[in-house]
């Protein structure tokens, strides 16, 4: 499921970015193999589950599912979400300003590293690379900051791109960081 997410990641931010359609009109395939494999998890570790586990197996069996339902409902982010942005853009023919697509270039990058990080916890139970996650929470968060405030500048410059496409940006932005929540929420249970 991991896997299919983040080409799902790297697809929709290509797309958003370079306008290709059939990127976009990928990731929705891509997240019905996620909706599939989620429910092969669950019934799987349902069925595991029904015999006597111990405590740290039961524990770790909702860790599991809790997992894939996040990665499930990241899934569902980049489709109904960042693909209908990207959906925009191409269809309205907008582009963002060359700093605007750095920025978010830059920010989806910092997600995906964390999304890496995250399967790390979650294959390693690793108190230490959980609360390295955690601190990415702030860096995120500041991030996220410096890009509204660089969006804003561009704004007040009067820079056609940049009206043109604000609410594509900070949407984009703060999908981006949705989707950083839900990874974050790996490292709960390590900790």
């Amino acid at each position: 499921i991991g896997d299919v997410v983040e080409e799902m990641l790297a697809k929709v931010m290509t797309g958003l970015l370079t306008d290709d359609r059939k990127l976009v009109a990928e990731v929705s395939r891509m997240d019905d193999t996620v909706d599939r494999l989620n429910e092969a998890v669950k019934l799987y570790v349902t069925r595991v589950t029904r015999e006597s586990l111990d405590e740290a197996d039961a524990r770790r069996a909702m860790e599991i599912v809790s997992f894939t339902i996040n990665l499930e409902h990241i899934g569902d982010i980049i489709d109904k979400h960042l693909s209908e942005l990207a959906a925009k853009k191409i269809r309205q023919k907008l582009a963002f300003s060359d700093e605007g697509a750095a920025e978010l270039a830059a920010f989806h990058r910092q997600v995906t590293d964390n999304l890496r990080l995250a399967f790390g916890v979650f294959m390693s139970n690793d108190v230490a690379v959980a609360r390295r996650l955690l601190e990415e929470k702030a860096v995120i968060r500041d991030a996220e900051l410096a890009a509204a405030e660089s969006h804003m500048n561009r704004l007040r410059e009067g820079r056609i791109e940049t009206i043109e496409t604000t609410s594509l940006h900070l949407d984009v932005i703060r999908d981006l960081k949705r989707i950083h929540s839900h990874l974050c929420s790996v490292a709960y249970p390590v900790l």
